[in-house]
C-alpha cells in the first residue's frame, strides 16, 4: 500500500506542477498580447506589478519576507540538506547565475504556492513574435513518464520553484533520480549544483524547455553573434538565442563532436534521460547565417539557418 500511494502521490505532483506551468504560461501570453513583454523590467517587484493584473494572487511576498508565502520554513534539498527558505532571496540564491534581481513569494487565489524571479537581461516578446510551444516528460509512478504540455517561449524571462501540494510532505526537490513535491519551473531550485542531469564522465546536461531567439540588429545581436550582425541579415537568430539560453544558467553549447558524443551515451544508456528524437543546435557554425545540428534519433550532422525555430537547445555544464 504504501508503495502504491507514492506512485498515486508521484503522478498527482507531476499533473500539479504541469497545470500552474500552463497557467502561468496563459497569464504571460495575456501580457504579451497587450504589449507587457515588449519592455523590460528593473526587477522581479515590477514584473510582478504587472504581472499581476493577468493572475488572481490572493498574497504576494516580498524578498525579506519569502518564507510567508511558502508551506513550510525549511525544504530538503537534492543534496539531502536541510535549507531555509527565507535564504532564497534573489535568483542567484535558487541556483541562476549572475541573477541577483529580489525573488518575489507568491500564493495565487487557488492556493499554488511559488518563489518567482524575473531576469533584467531578457530580451522583449513582442504580440507579433514567434511563439515556440514546448512540452515536459515528468514522473507519473510505477517508473513511468507522461508527456505534458508545459510552456512556450512566452515564460523566457522568468523561473520559479513551486510546492505542488501545500503542507503535505515530504517537502523535498528531487533526490537519487525520484521526484518530490517541490518541483522547478525551468531550473530555478534551493540546492546548488547541476541545473539537469549530472551524468558520470559527461558532466551536467540540461535542455530547456524554451528559449527566444536574439532580436536583428540589435546590441544583443552584436553581442551573441557579430557574424551574423554583421552581414546584415534581418531576420531573428534562434542560433544566438540558444546560445544565451544556456549561458543564462552558468552552461554553454556543446559543439558538433561534443553533441555527438552525448548522442552515442544515450544511445547506449536510455537510463541517462537524454534526448531520443529532435534536432539540437551546436556551437559549430557553417558561415555566419548557417550553424550544424545533431538529430539525437540517428546522430546525423545537418547544417541549418539559424533563423529557424524548431531546432531544441541542450546545454552542457561542469
Amino acid at each position: 500500500m504504501p508503495t502504491l500511494l507514492k506512485n498515486i502521490a508521484e503522478r498527482s505532483n507531476s499533473e500539479a506542477q504541469a497545470n500552474l506551468a500552463q497557467k502561468i504560461t496563459k497569464s504571460m501570453d495575456l501580457m504579451r498580447a497587450d504589449g507587457g513583454l515588449e519592455r523590460t523590467y528593473n526587477s522581479t517587484d515590477e514584473f510582478v506589478d504587472e504581472f499581476s493584473k493577468y493572475i488572481k494572487i490572493s498574497t504576494r511576498c516580498d524578498a525579506d519576507h519569502i518564507a510567508d508565502c511558502w508551506p513550510t520554513k525549511t525544504v530538503t534539498t537534492t543534496d539531502g540538506e536541510t535549507y531555509d527558505v527565507s535564504k532564497a532571496k534573489t535568483g542567484k540564491n535558487l541556483n541562476l547565475k549572475d541573477n541577483k534581481s529580489n525573488n518575489v513569494g507568491i500564493i495565487l487565489a487557488d492556493g499554488a504556492t511559488l518563489i518567482l524571479t524575473y531576469n533584467p537581461n531578457a530580451g522583449i516578446i513582442g504580440d507579433g513574435d514567434t511563439v515556440t510551444p514546448s512540452f515536459a516528460d515528468l514522473p507519473i509512478g510505477f517508473g513511468r513518464t507522461k508527456k505534458f504540455a508545459y510552456t512556450t517561449s512566452v515564460t523566457d524571462p522568468i523561473d520559479f520553484v513551486m510546492d505542488v501540494n501545500g503542507f503535505k510532505g515530504p517537502n523535498s526537490e528531487a533526490r537519487n533520480g525520484k521526484q518530490y513535491d517541490i518541483r522547478s519551473f525551468k531550473v530555478a531550485k534551493f540546492s546548488k549544483g547541476c541545473a539537469g542531469n549530472d551524468i558520470s564522465g559527461i558532466g551536467c546536461v540540461y535542455v530547456p524547455p524554451s528559449y527566444s531567439p536574439i532580436k536583428a540588429r540589435t546590441d544583443d545581436m552584436k553581442k551573441w553573434d557579430p557574424k551574423y550582425d554583421k552581414a546584415g541579415w534581418a531576420e531573428d537568430n534562434y542560433w544566438a538565442g540558444a546560445k544565451k539560453a544556456c549561458d543564462d544558467i552558468g552552461m554553454s553549447l556543446p559543439d558538433k563532436s561534443k553533441l555527438q558524443s552525448l548522442y552515442e551515451a544515450g544511445k547506449k544508456d536510455s537510463s541517462l534521460g537524454l534526448p531520443t528524437y529532435d534536432f539540437f543546435w551546436s556551437s559549430s557554425e557553417y558561415g555566419a547565417g548557417e550553424a550544424y545540428t545533431v538529430h539525437f534519433s540517428n546522430g546525423g550532422t545537418y547544417d541549418f539557418r539559424k533563423d529557424l525555430s524548431d531546432i531544441k537547445v541542450l546545454c552542457v555544464g561542469d
